[in-house]
């Protein structure tokens, strides 16, 4: 079993049974219309339809090549399309539909308050929880609780860096920052903001 097994970041199944394509995967009666509304062709309204059922199970956006075959196949059978309706976009398409989708759900796109967000709930957790599950499962609750969207990139590489870190303290004083006003952790976890603005490049 791998890390990412182990906790709740949600990920594709890939050969889901009939009962979870039909709970999980067939859009409502609001969504067909929403959607449509958006969307100006049979292939944009597959593509659009989902990603949008996609991110709900998923909070990010995964490539369409990722979206199990199952998945589209409910679909394109659900919303009556023709077997040559395929579910492939242009960059400004899904850009546009992403978009859309945030607007729509109410969430709010990774950023860098959500990275300032997860590296101090990290931290502080790491005094206590030294597994990197419970720590990737700390940052995934307090993405979803502020409504935003998981990274895309994989969470596991962030918590390695900030445990590390957090194992280390108290280190040497970080020369790029003043910060004398603050409590001791507080300033180490201004000094672990900055060192992973610059490593993640957000």
């Amino acid at each position: 079993m791998t890390l990412i097994d182990r906790t709740a970041y949600p990920k594709f199944k890939q050969l889901p049974d009939p009962k979870e394509l039909a709970e999980l995967y067939t859009p409502t009666e609001t969504e067909i219309k929403f959607v449509k509304s958006r969307t100006k062709s049979q292939s944009g309204f597959l593509c659009f339809i989902v990603m949008l059922k996609s991110f709900q199970q998923l909070g990010d956006f995964s490539h369409p090549e990722c979206v199990p075959i199952a998945v589209i196949k409910h679909l394109r059978s659900y919303l009556k399309l023709q077997d040559w309706v395929k579910a492939i976009l242009s960059e400004r398409q899904r850009y546009n539909y992403e978009n859309a989708i945030r607007k729509y759900l109410g969430v709010k796109q990774y950023d860098k308050p959500a990275q300032k967000l997860i590296v101090i709930a990290i931290a502080t957790s790491a005094e206590v929880k030294d597994h990197p599950a419970d720590l990737i499962n700390v940052a995934i609750e307090e993405l979803v609780k502020e409504r935003y969207e998981l990274p895309a990139f994989s969470i596991d590489r962030l918590v390695g860096h900030i445990r590390a870190s957090v194992n280390d303290f108290p280190g040497a004083k970080h020369p790029d920052i003043e910060h004398p006003q603050l409590g001791l952790f507080a300033y180490y976890l201004t000094y672990l903001i900055l060192k992973f603005d610059s490593i993640l490049h957000i």
